[in-house]
């Protein structure tokens, strides 16, 4: 059977990975948004870059959107992008750890452990077909 005829039986870890790497896609779809609102704010970018940076925001937001809906499909390559964007996300968290940020970076800090540590239980890695299904 393949991941598509079990649609039904995704298991919880499966369902809160994508969820959370969706939520991750919304905010840096808001982040894009604000950086669109305040384009002509001072600052150390010129306005093609800016325009480059929202350009780039929008993209990532839609890239982790498809890699969301792609995972929740059961679809295995889904691991990489979503593994990497943790990682990312674990380092800008930690640079802001001296800011007056703090509550967010410890959010976007657990959020990434979070879904490292249910990206690879055995629960979701059985339904990405690596391990054999324990029903």
């Amino acid at each position: 059977m393949s991941n598509r005829e079990l649609a039904g039986a995704r298991v919880l870890t499966v369902k809160v990975v994508a969820l959370l790497v969706f939520v991750e896609a919304l905010a840096v779809l808001a982040y894009g948004i604000n950086y669109l609102i305040h384009i002509s704010d001072p600052g150390a970018l010129n306005m093609p870059g800016r325009i480059f940076m929202v350009g780039l925001c929008f993209a990532g937001a839609l890239w982790q959107g498809w890699v969301a809906f792609s995972f929740f499909q059961g679809r295995a390559w889904t691991r990489a992008p979503i593994v990497a964007w943790q990682l990312f996300q674990v380092i800008l968290a930690t640079t802001y750890f001296q800011t007056d940020l703090i509550g967010l970076a410890v959010l976007a800090f657990f959020i990434a452990a979070g879904t490292l540590l249910l990206l690879f239980a055995p629960q979701t890695t059985a339904f990405l077909g690596d391990r054999k299904r324990t029903e």
